[in-house]
């Protein structure tokens, strides 16, 4: 018998009424008891047997299954009382406030329904009206007493009467409240009956002891049980009102712990160790809740774990496991006429390889033991399938954590080893972002047909070569091979010593000269390509027909995301022979490096007397120039720059001059440091260190810069005890004099461990902001895919863009023109693209807007900013450039100062209030006023125009206020201060630089609107970096291209690269619906269709519970509500099933069409021939040529 598969079309949430409580339930639960005396569950008990079964030895009494095939079945407790139903108390509370307790309707007007067409308008109009519109009774005020408590005035209202009055509201009326009444009614969230979970939702385990340790759930509803039966109890014989009162809250706690055990206000229920008890919201919801951590992510069987080593005898896509780790894990082949007698041979086999199991066609296991051998070997047709141990060929998985991109899980092919490690190639190292320090990493088993297929073919190593991110290549020669190679390059061998080389690689010598160059050498491994690219030294690497004409091979030819040569190779021979060429390179480089050695001691670090001489007087003019700017900063005579204090402009200079050091230094190392010493080999070649490391290990170390100023921090104004008070000189502020190798001193140690805290600080707090960034990108974006026409749509069948990037075309083929395949999860790649350079960003960032003046927030919090579409940046600034007729630096200094916000505290010195005669008196700075082109007379003008009464007294503006009081007068002093004099509102800085022709005015704050009517102003480039304020005044169009530009800004000042068809992607994604939307829970998530979607990201609980009101069905059209239900996603692979339609004669019934694809299926037209007849196949006969 075949096994039946089902696939789960859609699903419904909903609130169980209480009929349909009676209906589901198999059992009403009236006793706390669990056992009887025997240890057997008891009749009515929270463990009844109606329930489903507990024990492998018992059978469920509904269904009659055991443990493994019972799914269980939910009772139910009839309540003495109604209880409020903790998570559904906003929509009670919504109903009594916005519907009249005597008629019973929506407290608005006719006429009001149809002006407020949305239901939260309509809602907000009827909240808390004082008489109803319909019946004009009064309605007195409900107040809610959280959690669940609700009163009239000082009156009480309990929860039957509240049941009552809700479920007196018409359909109709519920209606207009955004309830669809056939799937819920307000009155349902006041519980009469509760639903007890089934056993196995709430399993209980035998200790050691042989005593039963039962579920918190199970403990909860013992509790509830007890609670009601002494409320029953009570109720019939007749108690006092409050006796009930108490025994009614006390029943309601019970059930709404049981519900949510972290309700703000109540205690929570615990154990008797002291434990909060795990209830239903608890399972639920966060990282180790039942969505995230049992169903979006599911534990594996067929996996390994253990410490990754480098292996360069292995090929690129191979990886090494050990023995011991092959013995133990096992792969399904299905039995074939091809393979049968092979799988006899293993089955026969004592030792390794050999089998565990087979598995019968009806899907029944055997075990394969010595005696039964025999008989399965007799019993072994084709269609059986073989639990056999891993052997070499095998196709196996491999990842490492944190799993970043789609090239942190790729496939490998087995080579069994000996020892206890996995070994890899070290070029297949670079995409896992993996060393060989300890790293552990896992392998997968891809245990079905289908799952091997698509390893070998999608996720062969050798098919990652290119990224997705950048089209750069992931796999290339690292290291050693890429020194090996470069020195290679360089040499002359004899012929006896090239042909070994060339053996040890694979290859087979063809050369007859005694005397071989490297270059001719690497011309063996060559296919017959040409090609013309730069070398890192500056030469031209030329290659003509396969031959090595001039150049080095170094990291820009082999390299990992350097390697030029790779991407020609790949584009003109193909990826196997591009391959063959790399393990070759990467051969030859290793092999020849082993054989010459490079060797490097202390000695080659340091440097000659000269470049000494040098670097001291280098730092010598740096120091004059320190003290030359602190002598003009304590003379006043320093240029001030524009937006910035003295003391800012001073901090800033000085930065500049000492900063400068190491650069200068750099290039005297750059031209005196030795050619033959091996360190410059290294440097030269790409393979490790560059002249910043000579510098600070030979020369100085240079100024330690903590958040992007120099050292200010220790001691009242001096960074250590020693130091006197206010010095400002460099060896007082964290400068280095000493290098490495000379050793520093104690206090220059201290400067360097406070920068080097800051950096580990800076990763530490990065790694989790990152991590949530990716989440929220991989959750926004995943369901967007490339469909058959090209277009990119998401899981609802929305177009986000008609050609992918405006072009179609794949990053990772971007070298040979390859477009994107359809079903390529391009939401994916575009998320993996942003979190996996977004956790090599700086948190903090002190970036200047190229000139290093106007502070601008950059980096991962920047990014972060754009992502959330954040209503106001953290540095708001504007580029504004200037028309034709006022583009020169006069009329731009101009037009800055007439915009730029000018405020009464900018121009006052003091503000002095006399209370006795109610009088606010401001000084006036005078050279404020003529700075910023004004008087006094035209400033108390202007306070006038804004309603204030005051006038001109000598040098001051005195405000009279008889008639307020002292603390109305101190609020007034505060106001006026303030009060805006003259400018455009928001522009609280400017600075103007020259960028190639233009004058451009740089801005900190933004008014775009009123920045673009300023006379001067060219409102076709002015621009801000306020995403809603572009949208709001250009349009979406330019917001999205915003959004683009500023990414871009964010990434280039980071020195990553990632190419634009992916900022295209995500801009058109939170741009797509019109308006800008942030990639957050309440942005583009909240559009989700999926309620699983939204559910597995954030707040679970308030997903469904709000999917219980309206719009309760999800189409699982999306990919993380599939992995949840354990089906294929509709994309990738799974993307062609789900457009398989059988139409014509082959059909019996007319096919449900699937939304998501009627675009592509709307205009075809079916053409086949409805008959009974079979379908008679047409055969050609080679001979006659006949039919």
């Amino acid at each position: 018998m075949k096994p039946i598969r089902k696939q789960v079309e859609s699903l419904q949430f909903t609130l169980f009424s209480p009929d349909e409580i009676k209906k589901v339930s198999k059992a009403k639960i009236i006793t706390p008891e669990l056992y009887d005396v025997d240890g057997y569950p008891v009749d009515g008990g929270l463990m009844d047997l109606r329930l489903g079964a507990i024990d492998p030895g018992v059978r469920c009494r509904t269904c009659g299954g055991r443990l493994k095939e019972c799914l269980g079945h939910p009772g139910s407790i009839e309540l003495a009382r109604p209880i409020m139903h903790i998570k559904y108390v906003p929509i009670v509370e919504l109903f009594l406030r916005c519907f009249c307790s005597e008629c019973h309707k929506l407290m608005i007007k006719d006429k009001d329904v149809e002006k407020y067409k949305t239901v939260k308008d309509r809602l907000k109009r009827a909240k808390d009206c004082k008489k109803c519109p319909h019946c004009q009774s009064e309605q007195e005020k409900i107040k809610l007493e959280k959690p669940t408590t609700f009163k009239i005035g000082k009156k009480r209202l309990f929860p039957g009467e509240v049941r009552e009055r809700i479920a007196r509201v018409s359909d109709e009326e519920a209606k207009l409240a955004g309830i669809d009444t056939k799937i819920f009614r307000p009155e349902w969230g006041i519980l009469t009956l509760l639903l007890v979970p089934p056993v196995t939702v709430r399993p209980s385990i035998t200790l050691e002891s042989g005593e039963r340790s039962e579920d918190d759930l199970t403990h909860k509803l013992s509790d509830i049980i007890r609670a009601n039966q002494r409320l029953w109890e009570n109720l019939n014989a007749g108690a006092p009102e409050v006796i009930i009162e108490d025994l009614w809250d006390l029943l309601q706690y019970h059930i709404t712990t049981f519900f949510d055990n972290s309700i703000t206000k109540i205690p929570p229920a615990r154990h008797r160790s002291g434990q909060p008890l795990k209830t239903i919201t608890e399972r639920i919801k966060g990282k180790e809740g039942r969505i995230r951590h049992n169903l979006a992510g599911k534990r594996v069987n067929f996996s390994s774990r253990t410490v990754v080593s480098p292996d360069p005898q292995l090929k690129i896509n191979e990886i090494g496991i050990p023995l011991e780790i092959a013995k133990i894990l096992t792969v399904n082949e299905k039995v074939n006429s091809s393979n049968i007698e092979k799988l006899k041979k293993i089955i026969l086999k004592e030792t390794y390889p050999t089998a565990n199991y087979i598995i019968r066609p009806d899907g029944r296991r055997k075990r394969i033991t010595p005696d039964l051998k025999q008989e399965i070997l007799e019993e072994l047709t084709p269609g059986y399938v073989v639990e056999r141990q891993l052997v070499d060929g095998d196709v196996v998985l491999f990842n490492r954590h944190p799993s970043l991109h789609k090239a942190s899980l790729m496939a490998h092919f087995i080579k069994v080893l000996p020892y206890k490690t996995f070994r890899i190639h070290p070029a297949a190292a670079a995409p896992y972002n993996a060393d060989f320090d300890g790293d552990e990493m896992n392998i997968h088993v891809p245990q079905t047909e289908e799952a091997r297929a698509e390893a070998k073919i999608l996720l062969d190593v050798n098919q990652n070569l290119m990224s997705c991110k950048d089209n750069s290549n992931l796999l290339g020669c690292i290291s050693d091979a890429v020194t090996g190679d470069y020195i290679l390059s360089q040499a002359h061998l004899l012929k006896a010593d090239a042909d070994q080389l060339l053996y040890q690689s694979g290859i087979n010598s063809k050369l007859s000269k005694k005397t071989i160059s490297g270059q001719e050498i690497f011309s063996q491994i060559l296919p017959k390509i040409s090609f013309k690219g730069q070398c890192k030294n500056g030469e031209t690497l030329e290659i003509k027909n396969g031959e090595i004409i001039s150049g080095v091979i170094d990291e820009n030819a082999f390299g990992v995301e350097n390697g030029e040569l790779i991407k020609a190779l790949d584009k003109e021979v193909g990826r196997t022979k591009t391959i063959e060429a790399l393990e070759k390179a990467f051969s030859l480089g290793t092999k020849f490096l082993s054989s010459q050695g490079l060797t490097i001691s202390v000695d080659d670090l340091g440097v000659n007397k000269k470049v000494k001489d040098e670097s001291s007087a280098i730092i010598l003019n740096a120091e004059k120039e320190t003290i030359s700017i602190i002598n003009q900063y304590n003379e006043g005579s320093l240029d001030v720059i524009p937006g910035k204090t003295p003391e800012e402009t001073r901090e800033i200079k000085i930065l500049q001059s000492l900063n400068s050091i190491r650069t200068k230094i750099g290039n005297v190392i750059g031209k005196e440091f030795p050619k033959t010493n091996p360190i410059s080999t290294m440097m030269s070649s790409g393979s490790g260190g560059n002249v910043l490391n000579i510098s600070q290990m030979a020369c100085g170390v240079g100024q330690q810069v903590f958040w992007g100023s120099r050292i200010n921090i220790g001691f009242n104004n001096r960074t250590l005890s020693f130091f006197k008070e206010h010095d400002l000189s460099p060896k007082a502020r964290g400068f280095i004099y000493n290098s490495f190798l000379h050793g520093i001193e104690p206090y220059e140690f201290f400067f360097g461990a406070i920068t080097g805290r800051d950096a580990l600080m800076d990763t530490a707090l990065r790694t989790p902001k990152s991590g949530y960034l990716y989440r929220r990108l991989a959750n926004a974006l995943q369901d967007i895919k490339v469909e058959y026409d090209q277009t990119i749509r998401d899981g609802s069948g929305k177009i986000v863009q008609f050609k992918y990037g405006g072009d179609g075309i794949d990053v990772s083929g971007l070298h040979k023109n390859k477009l994107l395949s359809p079903g390529e999860a391009i939401g994916i790649v575009t998320a993996q693209s942003f979190g996996e350079p977004s956790t090599q960003m700086v948190l903090r960032t002190f970036h200047s807007a190229g000139v290093q003046e106007m502070q601008v927030t950059s980096g991962l919090p920047r990014l972060i900013e754009i992502f959330d579409a954040r209503r106001v940046p953290s540095t708001p600034e504007m580029q504004i450039y200037l028309d034709k007729d006022n583009n020169n630096e006069k009329d731009a200094r101009i037009i800055a100062e007439k915009i730029q916000e000018v405020k009464l505290k900018d121009i006052v010195k003091e503000i002095k209030i006399d209370f006795s005669s109610k009088k606010i008196e401001s000084v006036i700075d005078t050279d404020a006023i003529k700075r910023i082109h004004s008087s006094i007379e035209t400033v108390n003008s202007r306070l006038k125009d804004k309603g204030y009464k005051c006038k001109v007294k000598d040098n001051s503006i005195v405000f009279s206020e008889d008639e307020l009081d002292f603390k109305k007068i101190y609020k007034l002093k505060e106001k006026i201060k303030e009060t805006q004099i003259s400018g455009i509102k928001g522009i609280e800085q400017i600075l103007i630089i020259k960028r190639e022709k233009d004058y451009v005015i740089l801005t900190a704050g933004t008014n775009l609107k009123e920045i673009i009517e300023f006379k001067g102003v060219d409102k076709t480039r002015t621009i801000s970096n306020d995403l809603h304020e572009v949208c709001e005044v250009f349009g979406v169009e330019v917001a999205r291209q915003t959004i683009m530009n500023e990414i871009q800004k964010v990434i280039s000042s980071q020195g990553l690269d990632i190419n634009k068809r992916h900022l295209s992607l995500i801009s058109d994604a939170m741009t797509v619906q019109g308006s800008v939307k942030g990639i957050t829970r309440m942005g583009i998530i909240s559009q989700k269709s999926s309620i699983l979607a939204r559910a597995s990201f954030e707040t679970p609980i308030k997903q469904f519970v709000n999917a219980t009101l309206k719009d309760n069905k999800d189409e699982l059209s999306s990919v993380i509500e599939n992995i949840i239900l354990n089906q294929p996603v509709p994309i990738g692979t799974g993307l062609p099933g789900l457009l398989v339609e059988v139409t014509g004669s082959l059909s019996n019934k007319k096919q449900k069409g699937l939304k998501e694809f009627e675009h592509l299926t709307k205009d075809t037209i079916d053409t086949s021939k409805r008959t009974t007849e079979p379908i008679v196949e047409e055969v050609t006969t080679k001979k006659k040529g006949k039919k």
